[in-house]
Parts: C-alpha cells; sequence; structure tokens
C-alpha cells in the first residue's frame, strides 16, 4: 500500500483544460518579439502585430504540447548524480533566486551574497535527498550586468549535480553556453546529457516579457530543458478564484510550450504545477497554505493529462523565522505535494515566501525529505511482514526487542530513525538543552567544513574567468 492524494476527477480537468483553450483561442496572449510573432503566425496562429498578441487555435496548441517529450533527463557533471524525470520517482530541489539570507551566524536577515549561494549549494551537493540545484538565491554583490554569469559559476563549482538557473537576456545566451561547454568533462555542450535547464516564467496576465522571451528561444534551439512556471497572484493579476487562476496559469504554460516546440520540436518541457495567490490583508505574494496545495494538486493534473514531467512545490514557508507556523507551512506543503507524486520538487530551505534562504533549514528540509521518502515505501503486507510466526513465538506478554526480526526490520528501514527531528522524552530534551535547530548548524557547519563538490574539468576555472570577464566589457547591466 502506497499512499497517494485523490486524483483531481477527470471531468474537471477537461473543464479546465476547455476554459484554457478558450483562452487561447479568443483573449489570446502577448508575445513581444518579433522572431515569436513570425514562427506563430506561420504556424497557423492569429496574429495582431500592433498589439502581439496571438490567438492559438486549439488544434495548434494539442499538437504541439504532444511533441514535447515525456521523459526528461536532468543530467549532473556527476553522472551518477543524474536526475531521469520518467515518473518513477520523485527528485527535490532547492527553491530559486531568493533575494534574502537568514544569517545563522548573526540571526540578521540581510542581503543575499556570493558566499550564500556558494554555501547553500555546497550543503545541497552534500545531502543525497537534494537531486537538483536551482540558484537558491541572488548573488547581490555581484555586478548586475554579469549577475547570471557569476551566480552559474558559483553553482558549477561547488556541485556535481543537475544546475536550474534562469536566463533572463539573449545576448547572455552565448557566455552560458560557453561556460557550460567549459565545465563539461567533454569540453562542450551535449544536448544528450544536458547539465543545465533554466525556469521560464511567463508575465501574469497572459504575457511574455521580451528579453527572457527571446533568451528561451535562443537556448531551446540549443536543447536545454524548460520548466514552465507561471506565476500569477489570484487576486491581482489572476483571477481570484482558485479555477479562474489555473485556467490562466494553464493558458500562459501552454503558451509558452506552443512556442518552444515550434522553435525546436522535441525541447525538453517540466510543466511547474504552482502559482499564488495575494495575500488581501498583508498585500504580499503567499506561497504557502491550503490555496497553494490546492493549485498543486489541480495543476500536476494537468500536466499529468498532457503526459509533462511535473515540477511541483513544497517546504515554502510564508512564516518569517523557524516558529510552530513554518513548521505547518513547511510540513502540510511538503506532504500535500509529495502525495501528488511529482517529478520534482521545489522549495527547500526557505522561509518568507520563499524569499529568504536558511542554511539550516535546508538540512531539516531534507530529514523532512526522508519522512516522506519512508512515507513513499507504504506498508508491506506479505508473510514476512506480516510476522504471524513471531507474534506465535513471543505469545501473549512477551516482548520483541530481542527477536531477530526486529533487530532486521529496523535495519531494512521498516522505522525512520531521525537525526535532527529527535523524539526524545522531557527528561532527555531538557538534559541536552539543544534545540533541533541548533542540532542543524552543527550539521551546516561540519559540511562545509569537510565537503567538497566534483572538481571542474582542468582548466575549466580559467576558462570560466575568461568568459566572464569578456561579458563583463560587453553585457549592459539590466
Amino acid at each position: 500500500m502506497i499512499p497517494r492524494l485523490q486524483p483531481t476527477p477527470r471531468s474537471e480537468l477537461d473543464a479546465i483544460h476547455s476554459a484554457t483553450l478558450a483562452i487561447l483561442a479568443e483573449t489570446g496572449v502577448r508575445f513581444p518579439s518579433a522572431a515569436a510573432l513570425t514562427v506563430l503566425e506561420r504556424a497557423g496562429a492569429a496574429v495582431d502585430t500592433a498589439t502581439m498578441v496571438v490567438r492559438l487555435p486549439a488544434a495548434l496548441v494539442e499538437k504541439t504540447v504532444a511533441m514535447a517529450p515525456r521523459e526528461v533527463l536532468l543530467a549532473g557533471r556527476d553522472p551518477a548524480q543524474d536526475a531521469l524525470l520518467d515518473g518513477s520517482r520523485i527528485f527535490v530541489t532547492l527553491d530559486g533566486t531568493g533575494a534574502y539570507t537568514l544569517d545563522h551566524r548573526s540571526g540578521e536577515r540581510r542581503a543575499s551574497t556570493s558566499r550564500d549561494l556558494a554555501e547553500a549549494t555546497l550543503i545541497a551537493d552534500f545531502l543525497p535527498e537534494i537531486g537538483v540545484m536551482w540558484n537558491v538565491v541572488s548573488a547581490g554583490d555581484t555586478s548586475p550586468a554579469i549577475e547570471v554569469l557569476e551566480e552559474l559559476a558559483i553553482v558549477l563549482r561547488n556541485t556535481g549535480k543537475h544546475i536550474q538557473g534562469e536566463v533572463q537576456r539573449p545576448e547572455e545566451v552565448p557566455y552560458i553556453m560557453e561556460m557550460l561547454a567549459a565545465a563539461s568533462d567533454g569540453g562542450r555542450w551535449d544536448p544528450r546529457r544536458p547539465i543545465f535547464s533554466i525556469v521560464y516564467c511567463p508575465v501574469a496576465p497572459l504575457q511574455h516579457e521580451r528579453e527572457m522571451l527571446e533568451a528561451a528561444i535562443a537556448l531551446a534551439r540549443e536543447r536545454v530543458p524548460m520548466s514552465v512556471y507561471s506565476m500569477g497572484l489570484a487576486g491581482a493579476t489572476a483571477p481570484v478564484t482558485l479555477a479562474g487562476a489555473v485556467a490562466q496559469a494553464n493558458a500562459e504554460i501552454l503558451s509558452s510550450i506552443v512556442l518552444l516546440q515550434l522553435i525546436e520540436p522535441g525541447t525538453p518541457i517540466i510543466y511547474v504545477a504552482d502559482t499564488g495567490i495575494l495575500d488581501m490583508r498583508a498585500g504580499i505574494f503567499a506561497a504557502a497554505g491550503p490555496e497553494a496545495m490546492l493549485f498543486g494538486q489541480l495543476l500536476a493534473g494537468l500536466a499529468r493529462l498532457y503526459d509533462l514531467p511535473v515540477m511541483t512545490a513544497g517546504f515554502t514557508a510564508d512564516a518569517n523565522d523557524f516558529s510552530l507556523m513554518a513548521g505547518l507551512d513547511d510540513g502540510m506543503s511538503a506532504l500535500s505535494a509529495w502525495l501528488t507524486g511529482p517529478d520534482l520538487l521545489v522549495g527547500l530551505g526557505m522561509f518568507d515566501g520563499a524569499q529568504m534562504l536558511s542554511l539550516p533549514k535546508i538540512v531539516l528540509d531534507a530529514e523532512v525529505v526522508r519522512q516522506l521518502e519512508r512515507l513513499s515505501g507504504g506498508v508491506a503486507v506479505d508473510p514476512a511482514h506480516l510476522m504471524t510466526d513471531v507474534v506465535a513465538a513471543v505469545g501473549p506478554g512477551g516482548h520483541y526487542l530481542r527477536q531477530k526480526a526486529t533487530r532486521g526490520f529496523l535495519r531494512e528501514g521498516e522505522h525512520h530513525q531521525p537525526e535532527l527531528l529527535l523524539r526524545e522524552s522531557y527528561e532527555t530534551w531538557r538534559a541536552q538543552g539543544r534545540s533541533e535547530v541548533e542540532r542543524a548548524v552543527v550539521k551546516v557547519e561540519a559540511i562545509l567544513a569537510t565537503h567538497k563538490a566534483k572538481p571542474l574539468p582542468d582548466g575549466a576555472e580559467e576558462r570560466l574567468a575568461q568568459i566572464i570577464a569578456r561579458a563583463a566589457g560587453t553585457l549592459a547591466a539590466r
């Protein structure tokens, strides 16, 4: 027995899909790029060149979405760390590009830096529970003109796992591809083993941002995998109802897929099953809460309807520090997302609506991943696990502590054994005087003191430095 959430009824998914097709065909989506408009018009879309709004026929949408591959390989520089998204397991990734860090050394919230990005990446490289790296924070101490390149170099140095990033401008793409080639063992970008993918975000409501769109077009031609993430806010940039917000988000995602498949048929696509709401009282984005869980379930159902790999969000806290609220946000969002059975689950390590990194939270979230993996193991119901022979041997009034089967099943993982989130008697807890956060801090510092990521190939550091220096002389500040 393996637990799962009850799937969204097919009738409801069909209703959302029909609404999505109506939005795409009748309202349309704005594509502010001459290259995109040309490709879409040639494919049979109705293009208004004055407004740059494109209306996509249902047949074109369904044809192009069907062109996206059903399996996506997110390769690592270390092949042992490959993440194959084929529906057989869940890979977990850090969240992306927070602006702040809750510094566990000083206790202060501050702007995130290159060091924060490097340390978070190295910790996640060490943790086997984390399979893919998203740039978890922005390196705010770098030059804005080359920030994307500097961040990529930092992550490449500190992990052998697959890297997810964001590319903001088309002129960055040649430098990105050079850097990926320099960091690859073969000295070249291999689209059959992509060590890098991007998160591409259409802009709610129903539009694309020109520079990011043209960067995605250039990367699609290199067959860089794309996670397509609609970040609407229900009640502000998306309809206030959850169904309406999902229909619009789905339209934004599908419009992206249509263009990318027309540019390069077979471009690897990951459908991101997440969007947000505007908290009307606080006036801020709400990343956790019941609406986020419902969004995840509905959008994951649509991804499965289209037979696409899916990434959903969990572990996210709207809380601003370790607290009861943080634990509730984190645990409930992680559990609900996990039970939808995604290929990727994003969100580890963040507070404040995914805006603020905490290194101790990364290792605590990894322990939650181990709990969820045990949950996925389900309950084995067979003669060995029913243990009727052992029950007979122990008999009424006995105990199982000395039974060989007890030791054997514990070694095999029948019971989850926590490392940081310990179950202790009150007396032990009081005597030790160390919280789970304090234990996590000790683990963080131990990892940073001892762990080394897979080295870059010989000469790669020099090549990366040369590429970034050349880019600094040509790229304008954003």
